[in-house]
């Protein structure tokens, strides 16, 4: 799929895709959307439920006395759209999602709107996290409309085959700044709707936009088999947008990503320049306010670079995945900074997140009393005024001001109350410095912390605290046991492995049979919605990793049982791994999504899955599905490694495993190397086999560029495009270039410098310090013409490409 050179997406299904211009919508909705609005039906006030007080979703019960007259997604709301020939407004979104209440607020609450929304559609909510089928396929509408997605999403739906024409995500109530309010909206699109000629126009975006859909989802590039170059494009790409200053990779909001993290941990920790970058990610993460210094657990995410300002909800899929990486970490390193965070997590999670059968609630909020992040900030006088009130002496008041910063300015206002300066806790410092700098040891300077944060929590807990989504999802739970299984593995913590088998455990007595297979979701006791692709790999994941913390057969068992259901219900021989079953009637396209997000993906998780199972059991029926997996993602990967990082840590994994014990040393490296992809074709010549310490090598790299192509260069920058680099395959190892002049281009953000047709480039290779094996080279290059950039393509070529 070509890139458009426009306004970039939030890349948070599709990395790198920009909407193209034939899906945007047509002039004739534009023009309805400007009819002026009428007088709406006179909204009937009582407030009596509407159909979605029967759910067990916290979200859709948030909205069962709205007076909008809401349908669950199903067969009663469609049929009813179909007879009564309304478009279905679908609104999706999630209990824990702060723009959600605020668009409810604003819009769902407003009698007038509701009014328009139950005399002229027929509207459907859904919660994301209970149906992510539903979501992915008009969320995918909804990037291809816009280039961006989330959530609130909202969508308009023919009725007869579910084909949107329209879609968004937050809409304001009114008019603002010359965009049309969603009062306006909702006017025009019944307008264009009636109005016949208009309805054609909007059948015909439906269909259009279908198509594309299922081009998205649903298309099969040919089976190939991933090279072994996708392991070393996968992390260069990464490093590409490590922020050497701040941390992390790419600039603000800064999520936490934990498979880019993972990825990294997996195949590269060996390189002292990725080992660098993560264990800086990992540490200004958990120093910043994102984590939460009193209570434990990562919030969603920065809203800055630095990772001091969160937005404050916290999600179970975050802090299982990352309880994971830091239990690792520490264990890597031997740093018990890092150790702390993952039991910090773990306790978090057992004390404020347990549901009575042993499983996992899903999330908590980031607002209370309709203030985002009421609960966690704070001002200088209320620290001071808990420690006082614990007892605390005044060096223990002073010793919180210095090592959460509240010496410094305010870092926090509410645009609602900006006249309310506020406090996030942070870390200023790594806590070995701090402790160095206090003037104690490690253990003095954490036992020290660990007394004023309870002094805090305590009076933080009398606070208003944030709804809590009580619905156990049985995916979002593998991800929580493999975090407590890894982490009393890693920590001798036997406490969080039981805890990780008491909630194995609920998931297969409550939501599992061997002839029913896996439900997703569990309220109150009631398990419904028969799980995705998604659940069985990412539980499967989790009892893998309570297998490796126990060695408890059963374990191993189950894990196996999980993979023949899910093989059963979403494996397509032909095609790869579906998200979805095959027979959803109300649905027009079964589709998957293979981008590993703030969730890894199911394909990416289930090849992981693969390659494990084959490693402890040696069955060559998961070898050989791990393989055909593999080959169904092939082209994707080779495309766009960074886009799934969990399965190419699995391909890299894979890769260890098939690996012969000892290599043939001295063997000479070939004259040329050559690799094609992305309008450009690539040789290196030259290239040697080895170089000792302070040894230098001239290597020549050729690029022939496709006619109308050109490549940009580093020394000038386009925010669309990824410039042309040259990257050492090995830390110890300098690379010097000898860069073309090029050329000027002009694009919609100013004049950069390109290079076309074939060009010959002198590259300086030079050992600096002591290293041995071979010697490589990176090179990454995203071809662009005058309208659209292709996805970026990287390879190393070495002994090993």
């Amino acid at each position: 799929m070509f890139a458009q050179r426009g306004p970039a997406t939030n890349g948070m299904r599709h990395p790198g895709y920009h909407a193209g211009p034939m899906l945007m919508l047509t002039t004739t909705v534009f023009t309805a959307l400007g009819i002026a609005m009428t007088d709406p039906p006179t909204p009937d006030t009582e407030r009596t439920p509407n159909a979605l007080a029967d759910e067990t979703s916290p979200y859709l019960l948030q909205h069962a006395y709205n007076p909008v007259q809401w349908y669950p997604w199903g067969s009663e709301a469609i049929e009813k759209a179909r007879i009564e020939g309304k478009p279905i407004f679908l609104s999706v979104g999630y209990s824990t999602c702060y723009w959600c209440h605020v668009m409810e607020r604003e819009s769902f609450e407003n009698e007038d709107i509701a009014a328009l929304l139950n005399e002229y559609f027929v509207p459907v909510k859904v919660d994301r996290e209970e149906r992510p089928d539903v979501d992915d396929v008009y969320m995918t509408a909804v990037q291809l409309m816009t280039g961006r997605g989330g959530w609130p999403m909202s969508v308009f739906i023919e009725p007869i085959e579910l084909k949107p024409f329209f879609g968004g995500t937050y809409f304001p109530p009114e008019d603002r700044g010359g965009r049309p309010g969603f009062g306006t909206l909702l006017e025009g699109i019944h307008g264009a709707w009636i109005d016949p000629e208009k309805r054609v126009q909007l059948e015909d975006q439906a269909q259009r936009l279908a198509d594309a859909v299922r081009n998205r989802l649903a298309s099969a590039p040919a089976p190939v088999m991933p090279d072994a170059g996708v392991v070393d494009a996968g992390v260069a790409q990464l490093m590409a947008s490590y922020d050497a200053r701040d941390a992390g990779f790419g600039g603000a909001p800064k999520f936490p990503s934990p498979p880019n993290l993972e990825l990294l941990m997996a195949a590269a920790w060996d390189r002292p320049d990725v080992q660098a970058a993560l264990t800086h990610t990992l540490d200004r993460m958990a120093m910043g306010g994102m984590y939460d210094q009193v209570g434990g657990g990562f919030h969603r995410y920065s809203t800055d670079a630095k990772w001091l300002v969160p937005h404050f909800e916290k999600m179970l899929y975050d802090n299982g995945q990352l309880a994971s990486l830091y239990a690792e970490a520490g264990e890597r390193t031997g740093d018990g900074f890092y150790s702390t965070i993952a039991a910090e997590i773990s306790d978090y999670v057992l004390r404020d997140m347990l549901d009575d059968t042993g499983a996992f609630w899903s999330a908590q909020d980031a607002e209370s009393n309709a203030r985002e992040g009421e609960t966690y900030i704070w001002t200088p006088n209320e620290v001071d005024a808990a420690l006082t009130a614990a007892g605390l002496e005044e060096n223990d008041i002073v010793f919180a001001h210095r090592v959460y910063a509240l010496d410094e300015p305010a870092n926090f206002r509410d645009p609602h109350h900006s006249s309310d300066p506020r406090w996030v806790l942070h870390l200023v410092d790594h806590p070995s410095v701090l402790a160095q700098r206090e003037g104690l040891t490690a253990p003095a300077f954490h036992q020290r912390l660990v007394r004023i944060n309870a002094a805090l929590k305590q009076v933080r807990d009398a606070r208003d605290q944030p709804t809590t989504d009580d619905k156990v999802l049985a995916g979002w739970n593998g991800l929580m046991i493999g975090g407590l299984a890894d982490t009393g593995r890693l920590l001798s913590k036997v406490s969080y492995v039981q805890a990780a088998a008491t909630a194995a455990e609920a998931i297969r007595s409550r939501m599992w049979s061997k002839d029913g297979g896996l439900l997703r979701t569990m309220r109150g006791g009631e398990a419904r919605i028969p799980a995705f692709l998604e659940d069985y790999a990412l539980l499967t994941q989790g009892v893998l990793s309570l297998y490796e913390a126990t060695e408890d057969a059963q374990w191993l068992i189950w894990a196996e049982q999980l993979v023949e259901q899910a093989k059963a219900r979403f494996w397509s021989p032909a095609k790869g791994w579906f998200d979805m079953p095959e027979n959803d009637e109300h649905l027009f396209v079964r589709g998957r999504s293979l981008y590993d997000g703030a969730l890894p993906s199911g394909t990416s998780t289930m090849l992981g899955d693969l390659v494990e199972l084959y490693e402890l059991t040696g069955k060559p029926q998961w070898g050989e599905l791990a393989t055909a997996t593999a080959r169904s993602i092939g082209t994707v990967l080779q495309r766009s490694p960074r886009g799934m990082p969990i399965a190419v840590a699995a391909v890299y994994r894979r890769q260890q495993l098939s690996k012969p014990d000892s290599t043939e040393p001295g063997a000479p490296a070939p004259d040329a190397l050559t690799f094609s992809g992305g309008s450009v074709k690539a040789t290196v010549r030259g290239l040697p086999a080895s170089l000792a310490q302070g040894e230098a090598a001239m290597v020549q790299l050729t690029l022939a560029i496709e006619t109308s192509w050109h490549l940009t260069l580093p020394i000038s920058a386009d925010e669309f495009a990824m410039p042309l680099s040259i990257d050492p395959g090995d830390g110890t190892v300098e690379v010097t270039v000898q860069w073309p002049a090029g050329h000027p281009f002009k694009t919609t953000s100013g004049t950069i410098q390109v290079v076309d047709g074939t060009l010959d480039i002198p590259v300086t290779l030079k050992r600096t310090a002591q290293g041995d094996g071979p010697v490589s080279i990176i090179v990454t290059w995203q071809a662009c013409d005058d309208q659209v950039c292709i996805p970026p393509v990287t390879h190393r070529f070495g002994p090993a490409s």
